[in-house]
């Protein structure tokens, strides 16, 4: 696995104007720190210190800087699941502070843009608890409870809590098959090394949005709950969060000043919109909103409902 440095990232930044082929070139580094082991996960996992938040809506963008200086973005939704690596405790966004050491995971087939900083949404953001200590692991275990990548063996007691997402107990039969979330303190000098785990979370499939049998495509239910619980009519048209559906659909969500308006873009799919203009593009073709977007509060914008059509076209 390749990796560029901090200094020669910058510098190949600065010295190219086609930046996206730099920051591709840094991409191992910020995601992944070791060789990774063919599904032993569906996350990708990436530390630091937490060096700036800011309140952006609803959410918490965190700035972080890993040891080799590269920094991430990583966007700290309600959804997104916090916790403490030592108690093992959830955490509320207002918890988290600067100078914190932080692990974060997330999809790591979720399309993102290759800009730098990075900005990422991740499903999963531990703070390292340096007064409790404590590790966490996240990944896939056969029927064993040995992880696929082979680093890690499970031996589960009565003192092991078992928990699903949503904090729910569960059982042991009820792990087969799930990505879960390990803390533990200790470790055999075995190989594998073992332990027994104070807590074990597991994680519900990641969702893999498709068509229906008709071919149209599919509305996540998180969506439809997102715009039941957020949205206004005008003139008989549904008005819908722009930057909250797309990035739930994987969209990067770019804000343009200048131009009044926003770019999103998730693979080859680019859209550029402009508030007050019922036009915007979508690659290289011109298409039509319902209803003009709109600014709402200062600082969301709303879109009409006819625009999801187009957002889920990749799906």
């Amino acid at each position: 696995m390749k990796k560029i440095g901090a200094v020669a990232l910058t510098a190949l930044l600065a010295g190219s104007a086609w930046a996206p082929l730099a920051v591709q070139a840094s991409e191992d580094v910020i995601q992944l720190e070791n060789e990774e082991v063919k599904g032993a996960s569906d996350f990708m996992r990436a530390t630091g210190v937490i060096t700036n938040i800011e309140n952006r809506e609803n959410d918490l963008m965190v700035t972080v800087e890993n040891d080799q200086g590269l920094i991430t973005i990583f966007r700290i939704q309600e959804k997104t699941l916090l916790f403490n690596s030592g108690t093992t405790n959830g955490m509320k966004q207002s918890d988290l502070k600067k100078d914190m050491k932080v692990e974060a995971y997330y999809d790591k087939n979720k399309p993102m843009i290759l800009i730098y900083p990075a900005q990422i949404t991740p499903e999963l953001f531990f703070v390292i608890d340096e007064e409790k200590p404590g590790n966490v692991k996240v990944g896939k275990f056969d029927e064993d409870l040995l992880s696929l990548d082979k680093e890690l063996k499970l031996n589960i007691g009565e003192d092991t809590v078992l928990v699903n997402e949503k904090g729910g107990k569960i059982t042991k039969t009820d792990l087969k098959g799930k990505e879960l979330v390990v803390f533990y303190s200790i470790t055999t000098r075995s190989l594998p090394p073992q332990t027994p785990p104070t807590k074990i979370i597991a994680l519900d499939p990641l969702t893999e949005e498709g068509t229906g049998e008709d071919g149209t495509p599919v509305i996540p239910e998180s969506v439809v709950d997102m715009i039941k619980n957020d949205h206004y009519m005008k003139d008989g048209v549904k008005m819908i969060p722009l930057r909250k559906v797309a990035e739930e659909l994987g969209y990067y969500v770019l804000s343009q000043p200048k131009t009044n308006g926003a770019l999103l873009t998730k693979g080859n799919r680019s859209f550029t919109i402009t508030r007050g203009d019922k036009m915007y593009g979508f690659n290289k073709s011109l298409q039509q909103f319902r209803i003009a977007p709109e600014l709402i509060g200062g600082n969301k914008t709303y879109v009409s409902e006819d625009f999801l059509e187009m957002l889920l076209g990749d799906q």
